[in-house]
């Protein structure tokens, strides 16, 4: 499971309605952040999805000299632009992603602050989002089998009456990171990263746990800070983390960006599609991988099939993106719903197990 920081903003959007077109010209600059100069951006594109790659490289792909890669990219994480973490295959260690999106009655303040403690405190539960449009919150939860998400979700029906007025359910089964094309016009090298359900997953034991939770939670910290935190030899700890690896449960390592530090707000989504085909999938894939917009592409199994992130200035931007998808895809693009991210309140690459 693969997921993104984002902004933070509470401005309440209304839902855009296809029928209208949507092609109004994009207005550009209306949202309020830093700027990031062509040199940053272009450090930032070519490190983004390689945040371990050798400094040589980031040097010959942006065109910039050593010292100026890394200073932009040191610049870029104190402003919290960026932060480093690996990105874990937690279906390869034998866990399923269920992602809960519903809408809920009128709560007052105390009350959605409940609900979303409840959340929060969960230690299955990777993130928490509070959105606008179709559903009001989205919830994913990390578990090895169905029967722990439904009880959980019993129990938060037995705590918080009449919560859930409106909900879906999906199951990632692939996830895949893009290339953020819209930060330079450079041709970069760096490839996608993909993930995908496996049904046979490796053996981990409560001290590979342990590391990948630290990694998670401690990606800029050095390997010899993270065996104290672990409470394990450093030799120990870079050998579990090269096997880890060698298994692909360590499939990469990114720089997780927040789009909102430089005047652009994220957006998901959902992609209802005519039946099951293999083709669609494929072709999906292709119109995202050469969207300068569009950041990952979750495929689901659920009532919807696939969740689209999009990255833009503006609100009308969306809108025309999801105008190009009904165009790409016709008749097998069924319904498009826009969720508008307004707060995360909880996000982890990792649960807290």
């Amino acid at each position: 499971m693969i997921t993104h920081v984002v902004s933070a903003d509470t401005q309440r959007y209304p839902l855009p309605s296809y029928k209208s077109s949507l092609l109004r010209a994009p207005k550009r600059g209306t949202f309020s952040g830093m700027k990031l100069t062509d040199k940053e951006a272009t450090i930032l594109a070519a490190a983004e999805l390689r945040a371990q790659a050798p400094i040589e490289i980031l040097r010959k792909e942006s065109g910039y000299r050593e010292h100026i890669v890394r200073h932009a990219l040191r610049r870029l994480r104190e402003r919290e632009v960026i932060r480093p973490l690996p990105v874990i295959n937690l279906h390869q260690i034998g866990f399923s992603v269920y992602n809960v999106f519903f809408s809920s009655a009128a709560l007052g303040k105390a009350a959605r602050q409940a609900l979303v403690k409840s959340f929060v405190s969960a230690p299955e539960v990777m993130w928490v989002g509070e959105f606008g449009g179709e559903f009001h919150y989205g919830v994913a939860f990390c578990a090895r089998r169905p029967a722990h998400v439904i009880d959980f979700l019993h129990g938060i029906s037995r705590k918080h009456k009449d919560v859930f007025l409106e909900k879906a359910v999906s199951l990632t089964i692939s996830s895949t990171l893009y290339p953020r094309r819209y930060l330079t016009s450079k041709k970069l090298s760096v490839e996608p990263i993909y993930i995908r359900y496996t049904n046979d997953p490796v053996e981990v034991d409560e001290l590979d746990m342990r590391i990948l939770g630290a990694l998670s939670t401690f990606g800029d910290l050095s390997h010899r800070q993270l065996a104290s935190k672990v409470r394990t030899p450093l030799s120990t700890l870079e050998l579990r983390i090269k096997k880890l690896r060698e298994k692909k449960v360590i499939v990469g390592d990114i720089y997780v960006v927040s789009p909102s530090k430089f005047e652009r707000q994220s957006y998901k989504l959902l992609i209802y599609t005519k039946g099951i085909d293999p083709e669609l999938s494929k072709k999906m894939h292709s119109f995202c991988s050469q969207h300068p917009d569009v950041v990952y592409l979750f495929e689901c199994f659920g009532v919807w099939g696939f969740e689209m992130g999009v990255e833009v200035p503006a609100q009308e931007d969306v809108s025309v993106i999801m105008q190009e998808v009904y165009e790409a895809f016709g008749s097998s693009v069924t319904n498009i719903k826009l969720l508008t991210k307004f707060r995360y309140p909880k996000v982890r690459w990792f649960p807290e197990l």
